[in-house]
């Protein structure tokens, strides 16, 4: 079969795919039975998102600017962001060591279980889509996601 869409196009719809089940695990934290639980906006639930996935590159702590950088937000709304899962425990500010003035943001053992919740049912929802694609689908897949990381 020959394909004649472009293959940025056929990335973007992968793309946007992803980032659609990626929101639907957030949502999914947002019901009202899990909100009760966690008490969480959407926004919240993405911050801890972004900033679970800054600290596999940054494990020492996330900047403000950065994080604001990444959420696409001032840093000011940022900052309250930050101070409001702080609040409920999910997140924590500590000393930057190269810069006196500036604070590093992690996640708390409770931000990290959050997180561990919310992707559980991203992977969840991705192993179910998998189940409609052959071994060979699979192998295909996983040889094109390795050629297009290098």
């Amino acid at each position: 079969m020959i394909c004649t869409e472009s293959p940025h196009n056929t990335f973007r719809k992968l793309l946007e795919i992803l980032d659609e089940l990626r929101r639907d695990s957030i949502r999914t934290i947002n019901s009202p039975e899990m909100k009760k639980m966690y008490g969480l906006t959407v926004r919240q639930g993405s911050a801890i998102s972004q900033l679970k996935l800054m600290l596999e590159e940054e494990p020492d702590g996330v900047s403000l600017k950065s994080l604001a950088k990444r959420m696409q937000m001032t840093i000011p709304a940022t900052s309250l962001l930050v101070e409001t899962m702080v609040g409920k425990g999910y997140m924590e500010r500590k000393p930057n060591p190269t810069d006196r003035r500036a604070v590093c943001i992690t996640l708390t053992e409770n931000g990290l279980s959050l997180f561990a919740n919310v992707y559980a049912q991203f992977h969840n929802e991705l192993d179910r889509r998998a189940k409609a694609l052959t071994a060979e689908d699979l192998k295909t897949l996983s040889r094109i996601v390795t050629l297009m990381g290098k």
